[in-house]
């Protein structure tokens, strides 16, 4: 459609946009449609330390209601709409943050108060269409400082020609990451800055991620998890049931022949990443009588160990648990090493077990040693000292049950940045399966 002719061309007044596109997103529903959609690309330098370099084209996405209402800037870690090659043109398919949709049709605390925002949405540099070196990327102008130099300048365009109001910034994930970075780099951009589920996370493989798995996640399930692999590592049958998904998923999945002299260590390596998309992502109330326990069948152990956080059996009563996002892998992986950090696994549980072969063994001891050794990222330890004292208003929200909360921030010491861990509470932003007082806090 042609969209407000008065928006339209005071996003075309910008300097550096390069189109403008309007639509109509509906949403989650004709019900929950969020209005008026532009589509723009945005001209960024390449590279913000030496803008002779030129430009590329960064896709952002508003979401329109007035000039002086409020805006959120969904701050994002991945793609918008879809890999690259693929769904260029499915504007439809870009989800505002799931908050937005529960808070424009009264899914609080207070069904009769409701946000009425605009929302801005920034595809990360080098992920979907946003790419500073076309298709031969060498990554080199990828990290979070060159991504928060591209939101601080769209941000400053869009405040001077359009959007009056104040102005919040949030991400889920990777994408609260990016809200943190954000924060440190310009912490006077925007009024608020709320991450949700967003890891502080201090090396390439960051163990305290591993810690947390088996020693505080899902903790009331904890004996009844380690006793399913404990029969995983000890009968055969077991092993062998679950051997057949594992080379299954890998040969499909990962386009990797299993050596045969590994598939013991693989086996047990797949169970365990995929416990741990369990924990992030399900409600443990809905799998947690997926449970295999003594005396089952074998079968019934491979099946738990198989099934991801997708499952139909565990997903069907958990309607509002976000996905996964849409996302190239490269780049993701290429940043890791740069200034994100990742999971670090810790195999203690697995290394008790009576099939383990001494080489099986140390290739898990090889892994944890190669954890802890890993690189630390030094932009985690200069973000954690900045909210000792910064004068941003932030607000941290962790799930409970969530590994990644492992690597949660420190118990806030600066009254300007506050913590809510919410119980049971996963990898998520789903605020309608907060306790009334989460909700509250959250929202006030």
């Amino acid at each position: 459609n042609e969209g407000d002719p008065a928006v339209v061309a005071a996003l075309k007044s910008i300097e550096n946009v390069a189109e403008v596109k309007p639509f109509i997103n509906v949403g989650k529903s004709e019900e929950t449609a969020l209005g008026q959609c532009y589509y723009i690309k945005y001209k960024q330098p390449i590279d913000h330390d030496n803008p002779a370099l030129g430009t590329y084209e960064q896709q952002v996405v508003l979401t329109y209601v007035s000039p002086d209402a409020p805006t959120i800037l969904h701050t994002q870690g991945y793609a918008l709409a879809g890999e690259h090659g693929q769904n260029h043109n499915r504007l439809d398919s870009i989800d505002a943050p799931m908050f937005m949709y529960m808070l424009a049709t009264g899914q609080n605390a207070d069904g009769s108060f409701k946000f009425s925002t605009n929302c801005v949405q920034v595809e990360y540099r080098y992920h979907g269409f946003s790419l500073p070196e076309g298709d031969e990327n060498s990554f080199k102008y990828l990290s979070a400082k060159q991504q928060s130099a591209d939101l601080h300048n769209i941000v400053t365009d869009l405040k001077k020609a359009l959007l009056k109001g104040k102005w919040l910034s949030t991400g889920v994930s990777k994408n609260g990451m990016t809200t943190y970075d954000y924060a440190y780099y310009y912490p006077g951009d925007v009024d608020v800055y709320v991450p949700f589920v967003a890891p502080l996370l201090f090396q390439n493989e960051d163990m305290r991620i591993g810690d947390y798995m088996i020693n505080s996640a899902v903790k009331d399930y904890l004996p009844q998890i380690k006793a399913a692999f404990q029969k995983l590592v000890s009968d055969q049958k077991v092993l062998d049931a679950t051997a057949q998904y594992a080379l299954k998923y890998y040969k499909e999945d990962k386009d990797f022949d299993v050596p045969a002299d590994s598939v013991l260590h693989y086996t047990v390596e797949f169970a365990y990443d995929h416990l741990f998309g369990k924990q992030s992502y399900g409600n443990i109330e809905a799998w947690s009588k997926f449970i295999p326990k003594e005396g089952d069948d074998p079968a019934t152990y491979a099946l738990f160990f198989y099934l991801d956080e997708n499952d139909n059996r565990v997903y069907k009563s958990v309607s509002e648990t976000r996905g996964p996002l849409r996302k190239r892998d490269n780049p993701f992986e290429m940043q890791i090493p740069v200034d994100q950090g990742n999971i670090g696994y810790n195999y203690s549980w697995v290394k008790e077990g009576t099939l383990l072969t001494d080489s099986d063994k140390k290739y898990f001891d090889d892994k944890e040693k190669a954890s802890k050794a890993s690189k630390k990222t030094e932009l985690s330890y200069l973000v954690k000292d900045f909210l000792k004292t910064t004068d941003c208003k932030m607000f941290f929200v962790y799930g409970e049950n969530d590994p990644w909360t492992g690597a949660a921030i420190d118990d806030p010491t600066n009254e300007n940045v506050k913590k809510l861990v919410i119980k049971n509470g996963t990898h998520n932003d789903a605020i309608n399966t907060y306790t009334t007082d989460e909700r509250n806090q959250l929202i006030s």
